[in-house]
Protein backbone atom coordinates (compact mmCIF):
# COMPACT_ATOMS: atom_id res chain seq x y z
CA UNK A 1 0.00 0.00 0.00
CA UNK A 2 3.00 2.27 0.63
CA UNK A 3 4.17 1.96 -2.94
CA UNK A 4 0.61 2.58 -4.20
CA UNK A 5 0.34 5.86 -2.31
CA UNK A 6 3.77 7.00 -3.49
CA UNK A 7 2.64 6.15 -7.04
CA UNK A 8 -0.43 8.37 -6.52
CA UNK A 9 1.77 11.19 -5.26
CA UNK A 10 4.09 11.22 -8.28
CA UNK A 11 2.64 9.62 -11.42
CA UNK A 12 5.24 9.14 -14.17
CA UNK A 13 4.94 10.69 -17.61
CA UNK A 14 6.58 9.65 -20.81
CA UNK A 15 7.97 11.82 -23.61
CA UNK A 16 7.02 11.10 -27.25
CA UNK A 17 8.16 13.33 -30.14
CA UNK A 18 5.78 14.24 -32.94
CA UNK A 19 7.67 11.89 -35.25
CA UNK A 20 7.34 9.04 -32.73
CA UNK A 21 3.63 9.60 -32.47
CA UNK A 22 3.25 9.59 -36.28
CA UNK A 23 5.35 6.44 -36.65
CA UNK A 24 3.41 4.78 -33.83
CA UNK A 25 0.15 5.63 -35.62
CA UNK A 26 1.54 4.23 -38.89
CA UNK A 27 2.67 1.04 -37.19
CA UNK A 28 6.33 1.98 -37.62
CA UNK A 29 7.34 1.21 -34.07
CA UNK A 30 5.72 -2.07 -33.05
CA UNK A 31 8.13 -2.43 -30.10
CA UNK A 32 7.21 1.02 -28.78
CA UNK A 33 3.50 0.22 -29.24
CA UNK A 34 3.95 -3.03 -27.33
CA UNK A 35 5.76 -1.14 -24.61
CA UNK A 36 2.97 1.41 -24.33
CA UNK A 37 0.38 -1.37 -24.21
CA UNK A 38 2.34 -3.08 -21.43
CA UNK A 39 2.51 0.18 -19.50
CA UNK A 40 -1.24 0.68 -19.85
CA UNK A 41 -1.78 -2.82 -18.50
CA UNK A 42 0.59 -2.08 -15.61
CA UNK A 43 -1.31 1.10 -14.67
CA UNK A 44 -4.64 -0.76 -14.94
CA UNK A 45 -3.38 -3.36 -12.49
CA UNK A 46 -2.08 -0.67 -10.16
CA UNK A 47 -5.46 1.10 -10.28
CA UNK A 48 -7.25 -2.18 -9.48
CA UNK A 49 -4.94 -2.69 -6.49
CA UNK A 50 -5.65 0.87 -5.31
CA UNK A 51 -9.41 0.40 -5.66
CA UNK A 52 -9.23 -2.83 -3.66
CA UNK A 53 -7.07 -1.19 -0.98
CA UNK A 54 -9.45 1.78 -0.68
CA UNK A 55 -12.44 -0.56 -0.40
CA UNK A 56 -10.79 -2.56 2.38
CA UNK A 57 -9.74 0.61 4.21
CA UNK A 58 -13.26 2.05 3.90
CA UNK A 59 -14.71 -1.14 5.40
CA UNK A 60 -12.30 -1.02 8.32
CA UNK A 61 -13.01 2.65 8.99
CA UNK A 62 -16.78 2.03 8.89
CA UNK A 63 -16.43 -0.84 11.38
CA UNK A 64 -14.26 1.29 13.68
CA UNK A 65 -16.75 4.16 13.47
CA UNK A 66 -19.65 1.84 14.41
CA UNK A 67 -17.64 0.47 17.34
CA UNK A 68 -16.91 3.95 18.64
CA UNK A 69 -20.61 4.87 18.27
CA UNK A 70 -21.64 1.79 20.27
CA UNK A 71 -19.05 2.56 22.95
CA UNK A 72 -20.26 6.15 23.26
CA UNK A 73 -23.88 4.97 23.64
CA UNK A 74 -22.81 2.47 26.31
CA UNK A 75 -20.83 5.16 28.11
CA UNK A 76 -23.86 7.47 28.14
CA UNK A 77 -25.98 4.65 29.61
CA UNK A 78 -23.41 4.08 32.37
CA UNK A 79 -23.36 7.80 33.13
CA UNK A 80 -27.16 7.89 33.39
CA UNK A 81 -27.13 4.90 35.77
CA UNK A 82 -24.47 6.55 37.87
CA UNK A 83 -26.46 9.80 38.04
CA UNK A 84 -29.59 7.89 39.11
CA UNK A 85 -27.71 6.05 41.86
CA UNK A 86 -26.13 9.23 43.17
CA UNK A 87 -29.56 10.88 43.26
CA UNK A 88 -31.04 7.90 45.16
CA UNK A 89 -28.21 8.03 47.70
CA UNK A 90 -28.69 11.77 48.22
CA UNK A 91 -32.44 11.28 48.80
CA UNK A 92 -31.74 8.40 51.20
CA UNK A 93 -29.29 10.45 53.24
CA UNK A 94 -31.86 13.27 53.40
CA UNK A 95 -34.51 10.80 54.71
CA UNK A 96 -32.12 9.50 57.39
CA UNK A 97 -31.33 13.05 58.45
CA UNK A 98 -35.03 13.83 58.83
CA UNK A 99 -35.57 10.68 60.93
CA UNK A 100 -32.73 11.67 63.23
CA UNK A 101 -34.24 15.13 63.66
CA UNK A 102 -37.71 13.74 64.46
CA UNK A 103 -36.43 11.29 67.07
CA UNK A 104 -34.55 13.80 69.26
CA UNK A 105 -35.88 15.38 72.60
CA UNK A 106 -39.64 15.57 73.11
CA UNK A 107 -40.14 19.05 74.67
CA UNK A 108 -43.89 18.61 75.09
CA UNK A 109 -43.90 15.37 77.11
CA UNK A 110 -46.78 15.45 79.68
CA UNK A 111 -46.11 13.55 82.92
CA UNK A 112 -49.28 14.30 84.99
CA UNK A 113 -48.93 14.51 88.81
CA UNK A 114 -45.88 12.28 89.07
CA UNK A 115 -43.07 13.46 91.32
CA UNK A 116 -40.22 15.36 89.70
CA UNK A 117 -37.89 12.40 90.04
CA UNK A 118 -40.44 10.08 88.47
CA UNK A 119 -41.14 12.56 85.75
CA UNK A 120 -37.42 12.87 84.97
CA UNK A 121 -37.08 9.10 84.87
CA UNK A 122 -40.07 8.87 82.56
CA UNK A 123 -38.58 11.50 80.23
CA UNK A 124 -35.29 9.63 80.23
CA UNK A 125 -37.05 6.33 79.55
CA UNK A 126 -39.12 7.92 76.81
CA UNK A 127 -36.01 9.51 75.32
CA UNK A 128 -34.16 6.19 75.42
CA UNK A 129 -37.13 4.56 73.75
CA UNK A 130 -37.09 7.27 71.10
CA UNK A 131 -33.42 6.64 70.45
CA UNK A 132 -34.10 2.93 70.34
CA UNK A 133 -36.91 3.46 67.86
CA UNK A 134 -34.66 5.70 65.75
CA UNK A 135 -31.93 3.11 65.78
CA UNK A 136 -34.35 0.31 64.86
CA UNK A 137 -35.76 2.40 62.02
CA UNK A 138 -32.33 3.24 60.59
CA UNK A 139 -30.66 -0.15 60.89
CA UNK A 140 -32.49 -1.67 57.87
CA UNK A 141 -31.29 1.26 55.73
CA UNK A 142 -27.61 0.69 56.41
CA UNK A 143 -27.27 -2.35 54.10
CA UNK A 144 -29.14 -0.46 51.38
CA UNK A 145 -26.75 2.50 51.61
CA UNK A 146 -23.78 0.14 51.60
CA UNK A 147 -25.13 -1.69 48.57
CA UNK A 148 -25.76 1.54 46.68
CA UNK A 149 -22.28 2.80 47.52
CA UNK A 150 -20.74 -0.41 46.21
CA UNK A 151 -22.79 -0.19 43.03
CA UNK A 152 -21.66 3.40 42.45
CA UNK A 153 -18.06 2.21 42.76
CA UNK A 154 -18.74 -0.53 40.23
CA UNK A 155 -20.33 1.96 37.84
CA UNK A 156 -17.34 4.31 38.20
CA UNK A 157 -14.94 1.44 37.52
CA UNK A 158 -16.99 0.43 34.48
CA UNK A 159 -16.95 3.99 33.14
CA UNK A 160 -13.17 4.15 33.57
CA UNK A 161 -12.72 0.84 31.76
CA UNK A 162 -15.01 2.05 28.96
CA UNK A 163 -13.06 5.31 28.67
CA UNK A 164 -9.80 3.39 28.43
CA UNK A 165 -11.26 1.16 25.72
CA UNK A 166 -12.48 4.16 23.72
CA UNK A 167 -8.99 5.69 23.96
CA UNK A 168 -7.41 2.44 22.77
CA UNK A 169 -9.81 2.22 19.81
CA UNK A 170 -9.15 5.86 18.89
CA UNK A 171 -5.39 5.28 19.05
CA UNK A 172 -5.73 2.14 16.94
CA UNK A 173 -7.83 4.04 14.40
CA UNK A 174 -5.24 6.81 14.19
CA UNK A 175 -2.53 4.23 13.51
CA UNK A 176 -4.50 2.66 10.66
CA UNK A 177 -5.07 6.10 9.12
CA UNK A 178 -1.65 6.97 7.73
CA UNK A 179 0.14 7.76 4.49
CA UNK A 180 3.73 7.77 3.22
CA UNK A 181 5.48 10.38 1.08
CA UNK A 182 9.04 11.11 -0.08
CA UNK A 183 10.72 14.33 1.00
CA UNK A 184 12.90 14.83 -2.08
CA UNK A 185 15.99 16.97 -1.46
CA UNK A 186 15.96 16.54 2.34
CA UNK A 187 17.42 13.95 4.72
CA UNK A 188 14.83 14.68 7.42
CA UNK A 189 11.04 14.59 7.78
CA UNK A 190 8.76 17.45 8.87
CA UNK A 191 7.79 17.64 12.54
CA UNK A 192 4.28 16.48 11.62
CA UNK A 193 5.56 13.10 10.36
CA UNK A 194 8.01 10.35 11.34
CA UNK A 195 11.12 9.20 9.49
CA UNK A 196 11.00 5.77 7.82
CA UNK A 197 14.49 5.95 6.28
CA UNK A 198 16.90 8.36 4.59
CA UNK A 199 18.60 7.79 1.26
CA UNK A 200 19.94 9.19 -1.98
CA UNK A 201 17.95 10.00 -5.10
CA UNK A 202 18.47 7.55 -7.95
CA UNK A 203 16.93 6.18 -11.12
CA UNK A 204 17.62 5.25 -14.73
CA UNK A 205 20.24 7.04 -16.84
CA UNK A 206 18.89 10.13 -18.58
CA UNK A 207 20.19 8.98 -21.97
CA UNK A 208 18.93 5.37 -22.00
CA UNK A 209 15.91 5.04 -24.29
CA UNK A 210 13.06 3.11 -22.74
CA UNK A 211 14.50 3.45 -19.23
CA UNK A 212 12.23 3.76 -16.19
CA UNK A 213 10.80 7.23 -15.68
CA UNK A 214 10.36 7.40 -11.91
CA UNK A 215 12.81 8.68 -9.32
CA UNK A 216 13.74 6.40 -6.41
CA UNK A 217 14.81 7.11 -2.82
CA UNK A 218 17.64 4.56 -2.47
CA UNK A 219 18.50 3.59 1.15
CA UNK A 220 22.09 4.10 2.31
CA UNK A 221 22.01 1.50 5.10
CA UNK A 222 21.01 -2.18 5.32
CA UNK A 223 21.56 -2.49 1.56
CA UNK A 224 21.06 -6.10 0.40
CA UNK A 225 21.96 -6.97 -3.21
CA UNK A 226 22.20 -10.27 -5.08
CA UNK A 227 25.19 -11.37 -7.18
CA UNK A 228 23.57 -12.96 -10.24
CA UNK A 229 24.17 -13.00 -14.00
CA UNK A 230 21.55 -12.10 -16.63
CA UNK A 231 21.75 -11.40 -20.35
CA UNK A 232 19.31 -8.47 -20.53
CA UNK A 233 19.13 -5.94 -17.71
CA UNK A 234 18.28 -2.33 -16.95
CA UNK A 235 20.50 -0.03 -14.90
CA UNK A 236 20.14 2.26 -11.93
CA UNK A 237 22.25 5.37 -11.32
CA UNK A 238 22.52 8.05 -8.72
CA UNK A 239 20.74 11.37 -9.12
CA UNK A 240 22.31 14.73 -9.89
CA UNK A 241 21.12 18.33 -9.76
CA UNK A 242 21.41 20.10 -13.14
CA UNK A 243 20.65 23.61 -11.93
CA UNK A 244 23.53 25.91 -12.98
CA UNK A 245 23.75 27.24 -9.41
CA UNK A 246 25.49 26.22 -6.17
CA UNK A 247 23.73 22.82 -6.31
CA UNK A 248 24.84 21.95 -9.85
CA UNK A 249 26.24 18.39 -10.35
CA UNK A 250 25.74 17.52 -6.67
CA UNK A 251 23.87 14.37 -5.67
CA UNK A 252 20.48 14.98 -3.97
CA UNK A 253 19.35 13.15 -0.83
CA UNK A 254 15.85 12.12 0.20
CA UNK A 255 13.77 10.86 3.14
CA UNK A 256 10.75 8.56 3.23
CA UNK A 257 8.25 9.87 5.79
CA UNK A 258 5.08 8.51 7.42
CA UNK A 259 2.26 10.92 8.22
CA UNK A 260 -0.56 10.17 10.67
CA UNK A 261 -2.93 11.69 8.11
CA UNK A 262 -4.26 9.20 5.57
CA UNK A 263 -4.02 11.32 2.39
CA UNK A 264 -1.20 13.32 0.83
CA UNK A 265 -0.90 15.17 -2.46
CA UNK A 266 1.74 17.16 -4.34
CA UNK A 267 0.39 20.46 -5.70
CA UNK A 268 2.49 22.25 -8.36
CA UNK A 269 2.76 26.01 -8.89
CA UNK A 270 2.05 26.97 -5.26
CA UNK A 271 3.62 26.80 -1.80
CA UNK A 272 0.32 27.01 0.09
CA UNK A 273 -1.96 24.09 1.00
CA UNK A 274 -5.78 24.30 0.75
CA UNK A 275 -7.75 25.13 3.89
CA UNK A 276 -7.86 22.19 6.30
CA UNK A 277 -4.69 20.58 4.91
CA UNK A 278 -1.25 20.39 6.56
CA UNK A 279 1.86 21.50 4.68
CA UNK A 280 4.57 18.82 4.89
CA UNK A 281 7.15 20.76 2.86
CA UNK A 282 7.44 23.07 -0.16
CA UNK A 283 10.09 23.66 -2.79
CA UNK A 284 10.75 23.42 -6.52
CA UNK A 285 9.08 21.32 -9.19
CA UNK A 286 11.86 19.32 -10.93
CA UNK A 287 12.13 16.67 -13.66
CA UNK A 288 14.47 15.34 -16.36
CA UNK A 289 15.70 17.47 -19.23
CA UNK A 290 13.90 17.96 -22.53
CA UNK A 291 15.51 16.11 -25.43
CA UNK A 292 16.81 13.27 -23.28
CA UNK A 293 16.20 9.72 -24.48
CA UNK A 294 14.80 8.50 -21.14
CA UNK A 295 11.40 9.53 -19.86
CA UNK A 296 11.02 11.26 -16.51
CA UNK A 297 8.43 12.53 -14.04
CA UNK A 298 7.69 15.66 -12.03
CA UNK A 299 8.69 15.60 -8.35
CA UNK A 300 8.57 18.25 -5.64
CA UNK A 301 12.11 18.87 -4.35
CA UNK A 302 12.45 20.46 -0.90
CA UNK A 303 13.61 24.08 -1.07
CA UNK A 304 16.58 23.08 1.14
CA UNK A 305 17.96 21.03 -1.80
CA UNK A 306 20.34 18.98 0.35
CA UNK A 307 23.07 16.92 -1.27
CA UNK A 308 25.49 14.20 -0.24
CA UNK A 309 28.78 15.59 1.02
CA UNK A 310 31.65 15.20 -1.41
CA UNK A 311 29.37 14.58 -4.40
CA UNK A 312 30.64 17.39 -6.62
CA UNK A 313 31.84 15.20 -9.52
CA UNK A 314 29.88 15.54 -12.76
CA UNK A 315 28.91 11.88 -13.24
CA UNK A 316 25.38 12.42 -14.58
CA UNK A 317 22.82 9.61 -14.07
CA UNK A 318 19.22 10.43 -13.12
CA UNK A 319 19.22 14.18 -13.71
CA UNK A 320 16.99 16.81 -12.09
CA UNK A 321 16.18 20.16 -13.73
CA UNK A 322 14.10 23.14 -12.69
CA UNK A 323 10.81 23.56 -14.56
CA UNK A 324 9.93 26.80 -16.41
CA UNK A 325 6.51 27.97 -17.51
CA UNK A 326 5.65 28.44 -21.20
CA UNK A 327 2.62 30.57 -21.97
CA UNK A 328 0.27 29.48 -24.73
CA UNK A 329 -1.76 26.42 -23.89
CA UNK A 330 -0.72 27.26 -20.32
CA UNK A 331 -3.10 30.06 -19.22
CA UNK A 332 -1.28 33.34 -18.61
CA UNK A 333 -2.47 34.80 -16.29
CA UNK A 334 -2.54 33.38 -13.68
CA UNK A 335 0.81 32.00 -14.91
CA UNK A 336 3.64 34.13 -16.29
CA UNK A 337 6.09 33.09 -18.98
CA UNK A 338 9.59 31.70 -18.17
CA UNK A 339 9.13 31.55 -14.39
CA UNK A 340 10.42 28.75 -12.14
CA UNK A 341 7.60 26.48 -10.94
CA UNK A 342 7.20 25.92 -7.19
CA UNK A 343 5.36 23.11 -5.41
CA UNK A 344 4.05 21.94 -2.03
CA UNK A 345 3.24 18.54 -0.48
CA UNK A 346 0.06 18.58 1.65
CA UNK A 347 -1.61 15.98 3.86
CA UNK A 348 -5.01 15.57 5.52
Amino acid sequence: MVSAIILLTTLPWFLLTAADEQHLTDGGHPALADRMEALEGFFARQQAMLDKGYAELAGKLEAQAQLIHDLVVEKQKWQQDKTTLLTDMANLRLTVKRLETLCYPFDGVRVGQQPEVTRGATVKETHNHAILVRSDDIDPLVPVVTQLTEKVKQVSAGLQALTNHVNEVSESLSKTSASVFVNWGSSACPNSSELVYTGAVGGAHYNEAGAAANYLCLPLSDVKLASTSHNSVSHIYGGEYQTNDEHNNKDPVCAVCRSSRDTNVMIPATTVCPAGWTSEYNGWLMTGGTGHAAASEFICVNSRMEERQGSDANLDGKLMYYVYTVCGSLPCPPYTDSNTVTCVVCSK
